[in-house]
């Protein structure tokens, strides 16, 4: 039977994730307008947001909202100068909540919640998350892995590294481990998002390994899902996002359960490479936009035992 629903999730016996610390969130109009947004654009971190510790769950929804609303930018608006704006918003919001202004917006009053908490949150990584979408509102392609790598490390591990603040991790091979699962997701959401940005005609790809092949944004627009040389760029995008997995996995000996909790995402990274080697790097594959129903259940396994 498929699991779709996180109802069914919540209320399964085996997942020992509390309900009632999600209920408290929803009391809240401002927690439950995160954990909603969470749900609608990023289910599958929505999830694994259900399996951290409750001391870090509403802290980890209010993070990701705040990413949602900034990667969630360049689709609401089509005029740059408006998308600036939005951004400047944002930004703005940042420095205000540090300084216990707090603007009428319910991912701004959660933020403004975790901090009063936990002053040792950085702003510096709030801000690279909004800095690390703003090159998307130019349409401009990144020039190398390299850049991709950036990234991924300014838009996903900027979270995980916020949630370690929280925990007030001190532990190094859990910090490493957080930063290279960044990077991967950073990599996966490359290739995830190619038929949908190609279908909007836009092209993200780095420019180095179009020109490699001659290749050019039109041949990603116009016949990215059989084209033989833009599958080798994406299985080499998909070989460095392996690599980093496996130097986020390298470290688990040394991370503690809890840490474990936070890096749990590394399943989904791992889940998404593998289905993308069974289609041969064809990213336009119909089979990749279908939700992996055994997703809840193999999270549930690895946070019992402790792996990510």
């Amino acid at each position: 039977m498929l699991i779709r629903k996180p109802s069914v999730l919540l209320k399964c016996s085996m997942c020992n994730v509390s309900v009632s610390s999600v209920r408290k969130i929803n009391k809240q109009s401002s927690g439950e307008y995160c954990l909603q947004l969470v749900r609608k654009t990023d289910f599958e971190h929505y999830l694994t947001n259900l399996f951290l510790p409750d001391s870090l769950r509403r802290h980890a929804f209010a993070i990701r909202a705040f990413s949602a609303e900034i990667s969630g930018v360049r689709d609401i608006v089509s005029d740059r100068t408006i998308g600036q704006m939005r951004m400047q918003f944002w930004k703005d919001t940042v420095e205000s909540i540090y300084n216990d202004k707090v603007p009428q917006h319910p991912v701004a009053i959660e933020l403004h919640a975790m901090i009063s908490q936990h002053p040792n949150v950085s702003k510096l990584l709030l801000n690279r998350i909004i800095e690390s979408r703003e090159q998307f509102l130019a349409d401009r392609p990144f020039n190398s892995l390299e850049e991709v790598d950036a990234y991924g490390k300014g838009a996903f591990s900027s979270v995980y590294l916020l949630l370690l603040e929280i925990m007030n991790n001190d532990c190094g091979h859990l910090k490493h481990a957080a930063a290279a699962l960044g990077k991967c997701e950073g990599l996966i959401t490359l290739l995830r998002g190619t038929p949908y940005n190609a279908s909007q005609r836009r092209v993200y790809l780095p420019t180095n390994m179009l020109m490699e092949r001659n290749l050019s944004s039109q041949n990603v627009i116009r016949d990215g899902h059989e084209n033989e040389d833009l599958r080798e760029v994406f299985e080499i995008i998909a070989h460095r996002a392996e690599e980093h997995l496996n130097s986020a996995r390298l470290r688990k000996k040394y991370i503690k359960r809890d840490g474990a909790k936070v890096l749990l995402p590394a399943l989904v990274a791992d889940s998404y490479l593998d289905a993308l080697s069974k289609v041969k790097c064809n990213v336009f594959d119909p089979k990749l936009t279908v939700r992996n129903s055994m997703l809840p259940l193999h999270l549930w396994i690895y946070r019992f035992r402790g792996k990510y």
